[in-house]
């Protein structure tokens, strides 16, 4: 089985509205108090936020997902990223679920401020986990990202890997070596293997870990 690639168009969420402009040259990041955090994100346990301004980002034409997953790596749980944009960035909530944050969105004037929290509050003590059985391995199913821009292939990655149900493989043709998905397929209980087969040239065989850790079969 094999799904067709989309085409490789720019996501919406690096487009701003050609008429929105901010006077600041880059983007700045600062504390907000608890006091400034909307109803439901303080009520999910978050006692502050990292405010980070991308409108002069992207007015450049710059791409400002790394800094974003950057910033977001270094909070507490405690912790809320406060994103503010020009426009609602949609395809980021899919990236922000798989880091365990649920996303608050407020339009003030038409500019988006949006809250990434932690949806069940601080990390609790991990327990350990109840043997479940595995589900039987799927057929590989071809998924072709080349040419997508970030951070459209690992969306449709983890979401292809959602519609496919346990036991899901995929064999994703790629222009580069996606290192930043591994620790989303690993939160997910799957693995991955890279070939570089040329230049701008690899396929990822996703799996779940499991199956890569029996070796072949």
């Amino acid at each position: 089985m094999r799904l067709p690639a989309r085409p490789a168009l720019r996501p919406t969420y690096l487009a701003a509205p050609s008429n929105h402009r901010h006077p600041n040259a880059e983007p700045h990041v600062t504390t907000d108090s608890s006091q400034a955090l909307p109803d439901p994100v303080r009520s999910a346990g978050a006692t502050s936020a990292r405010e980070l301004d991308v409108r002069a980002v992207i007015e450049k034409g710059g791409d400002p997902f790394r800094l974003i997953m950057s910033t977001t790596k270094e909070l507490a749980d405690s912790e809320a990223l406060h994103l503010i944009v020009g426009f609602e960035p949609r395809p980021l909530f899919t990236v922000m679920s798989t880091m365990g944050r649920a996303a608050h969105v407020e339009e003030r004037d038409g500019v988006f401020h949006v809250w990434f929290y932690k949806s069940g509050g601080p990390a609790k003590a991990a327990t350990a986990p109840t043997a479940a059985p595995r589900a039987a391995l799927k057929e590989p199913v071809k998924l072709d990202v080349r040419g997508l821009e970030p951070p459209q292939p690992m969306i449709r990655v983890l979401e292809t890997l959602t519609e496919l149900g346990d036991g899901a493989q995929l064999l994703v043709h790629h222009h580069r070596e996606p290192v930043l998905l591994y620790e989303k397929l690993e939160a997910r209980g799957y693995a991955a293997r890279a070939t570089k087969r040329a230049e701008g040239d690899w396929i990822i065989h996703i799996a779940p870990s499991w199956a890569f850790e029996q070796g072949p079969r």
